[in-house]
């Protein structure tokens, strides 16, 4: 298909802008439907905007991963459950603060700082973009692999006291990601013969009955575990503009949390096949070492939604960086968005930015007003959904009973993601009775094929040597960290110890 003449003027036609609403308010929509992902919005969309001209499909496309992104928050404060895998790590702390009456201040907090933080990663798209490139594209085997390595020690900050239930649940996520065809030489692992499960255990599915489901047992089992304060509270629009007020106070004051993670969301979402994901639990663990308040994470922190819808957010607009100068996707849905841009014919890679500078400033644009327009109708949507919290629980389950089946069902069209929504969800109710997090399981499982992948081929890759894991410059420098980290909390309690 010819490519369409399009530049920074093509998006202030009033049909682009049109799309840009429509698609920003779906991809909310649908972000806060637990199992419909920005993914999946996205990948749907794709072959619909082949007729379309080049600017609106692409200011459509842009709108539904963003706001897929910021829309999975919604249910993950509100109820729990998280309605993206990037906010698995907001519902650690939005849905305590929510049983606490202030499930629609958190919500209008994630709006503010998930639009902000989505605007300093486009600061860095736009003037850091080929050094971030450049310094992305040394990433080898070697360094995903430690990468994927402080994912685990992410698994026992998690839990709390006791380091050690979240290093279990990590592990089991590590074990479930082994499972199916061996992506390097098609070996067959833990599949007993079954063929649903030859492509592994998908994600999604997983992580709907970890939270979604489990969250539905634990409300049969105990009706008390969600009651809401201040639920049959009325908000007035005069609170609604407190609140609004409130989180830009909140901005000022974790101004410095709100830069680090915007820079650990855009450093991380630039890493070809990393995202959002990943981007939210780094920065939420970092966001738990250095505060002065780690007592309030798992009980209702601020700081750790700030941290976690600033990094996802901020990723999304990360992932332009390897897409626009390298032609290498970020992400999975950063990869649906190459082809469509592909399929108007365009082609980003390395010259992209002298052959059609037109079309990196139309998508730096575009980014620009899909967050102005996020902010606006996240904010006009907040008491909309904080209704939710007036209606029933049994009502509110049984709704989100058929969001999981539907949801899960959707991901690939096939039962066999129902029967291990399932599975999950037992697991996941069981390990509650047992105090295991659940969110380090789900993190394992993100990580697990990575960290597999990776360690085999950088093995290969070395002729069976270990050594370019310790003596490549960027791997020294993880390995230091990794150690740094671990020891720190050892040197920090000796300390304690010898001042008392």
């Amino acid at each position: 298909m010819s490519a369409d003449i399009i530049n920074l003027s093509s998006l202030f036609n009033v049909d682009t802008i049109l799309f840009i609403l429509i698609g920003t308010f779906a991809g909310i929509v649908i972000g806060a439907l637990p199992g419909l992902t920005a993914t999946m919005a996205v990948s749907l969309m794709v072959s619909l905007t082949y007729g379309m001209e080049a600017r609106n499909a692409l200011a459509i496309l842009i709108a539904l991963y963003l706001g897929g992104i910021y829309g999975g928050s919604r249910s993950a404060i509100l109820l729990n459950v998280p309605g993206t895998p990037s906010s698995a790590a907001t519902a650690l702390e939005g849905f305590p603060l929510t049983q606490r009456g202030e499930g629609s201040k958190t919500g209008i907090v994630a709006t503010t700082f998930s639009a902000f933080g989505a605007l300093v990663g486009l600061v860095f798209l736009a003037c850091a973009t080929n050094a971030i490139a450049r310094f992305a594209l040394k990433f080898g085997s070697w360094e995903y692999f430690w990468l994927a390595m402080f994912g685990i020690l992410i698994s026992g900050n998690i839990a709390g006291a006791k380091p050690y239930k979240g290093f279990i649940a990590g592990l089991m996520g590590l074990f479930f990601s082994t499972v199916g065809m061996d992506p390097l030489h098609g070996a067959l692992r833990f599949t007993f013969h079954s063929t649903n499960l030859l492509a592994g255990i998908n994600l999604v599915p997983a992580m709907i009955g970890l939270f979604g489901l489990a969250e539905v047992f634990c409300s049969i089992a105990d009706p008390d575990s969600h009651l809401i304060q201040g639920a049959e509270k009325k908000e007035s629009f005069h609170d609604l503009i407190r609140e609004v007020k409130e989180s830009f106070v909140m901005l000022k004051q974790n101004f410095r949390l709100f830069l680090t993670s915007s820079v650990i969301g855009t450093l991380i979402g630039a890493l070809p096949g990393v995202g959002p994901d990943i981007a939210s639990w780094v920065s939420y663990d970092s966001a738990k070492r250095s505060s002065k308040k780690k007592e309030l994470f798992g009980h209702g922190s601020y700081e750790g939604v700030i941290a976690s819808e600033t990094a996802n957010n901020a990723a999304t607009s990360g992932v332009f960086i390897p897409l626009l100068t390298l032609g290498i996707p970020g992400c999975s849905v950063s990869a649906i968005i190459l082809g469509a841009i592909q399929l108007h014919g365009y082609r980003p890679g390395p010259t992209f930015f002298f052959e059609s500078p037109d079309f990196v400033y139309f998508v730096c644009g575009a980014l620009l007003i899909v967050n102005v327009v996020m902010w606006f109708e996240g904010i006009a949507l907040t008491p909309i959904i904080a209704k939710v919290l007036k209606a029933n629980t049994g009502v509110i389950m049984s709704i989100v009973v058929v969001f999981t089946v539907v949801g899960s069902y959707a991901i690939n069209v096939r039962a066999f993601d129902i029967k291990v929504m399932v599975a999950f969800g037992f697991l996941g109710y069981f390990l509650r009775k047992l105090n295991i997090p659940s969110a380090p399981m789900a993190l394992g499982i993100i990580l697990g094929s990575m960290a597999d992948t990776n360690f085999r081929r950088g093995v290969l890759s070395g002729k069976y040597s270990f050594l370019p894991f310790f003596t490549r410059p960027i791997s020294a420098i993880l390995v230091i960290c990794l150690v740094l980290v671990l020891v720190w909390p050892l040197i920090r309690k000796m300390r304690e110890k010898g001042k008392g």
